[in-house]
């Protein structure tokens, strides 16, 4: 009898470390694939800035520039298998620290949220510089578990350089 305790005790104990693997596994997958969808979001908002696109947010335009941030956007969320909005809302806050909302998602969308900081000075405060801002991306880790997965959003968060415009 003291044989079969010990053999279930132990076999209790290897199940309990090959969960505790398997969530740590799947946990770092889901950050490393969140983390990578931030980075890739900040350079491509680098992107935009290097080439003279300010409001990529934009709806106006032809092409309008939110038709093709959403075009390289999504084409690489997609690739990568990052997860849509389930929301049939935004479901971005309005703000967050010192940054307002940018570019929001929505059912349909990528879930993934943009915002912007900035400062605007007249010519009496500053005669050299006329604008400065920065934007913050926000993305989530998602895990890919069959009962909690929906309801474990855990935000990431990252922030571009500072854009200065010039007089």
């Amino acid at each position: 009898m003291k044989g079969a305790i010990g053999n279930a005790f132990i076999l209790n104990m290897v199940i309990t470390f090959m969960l505790i693997f398997y969530i740590l596994l799947i946990g770092s997958m889901a950050y490393s694939k969140a983390y990578r969808t931030k980075d890739y979001l900040i350079n491509l908002i680098d992107e935009f800035e290097r080439n003279g696109v300010n409001d990529f947010a934009n709806n106006i335009g032809n092409p309008s520039p939110r038709e093709q941030w959403d075009g390289e956007a999504n084409s690489y969320l997609k690739s990568t298998g990052y997860a849509l909005s389930t929301s049939q809302w935004n479901s971005c806050q309005n703000n967050i620290d010192e940054y307002n909302l940018y570019l929001g998602n929505g059912q349909g969308r990528y879930d993934y949220c943009i915002y912007k900081k900035g400062d605007i000075y007249d010519s009496t405060n500053n005669n050299i510089i006329r604008q400065r801002y920065n934007y913050m991306v926000q993305v989530y880790m998602k895990l890919d578990l069959p009962i909690l997965g929906k309801y474990i959003n855990i935000p990431i968060r990252g922030e571009t350089k500072q854009y200065i415009i010039y007089r």
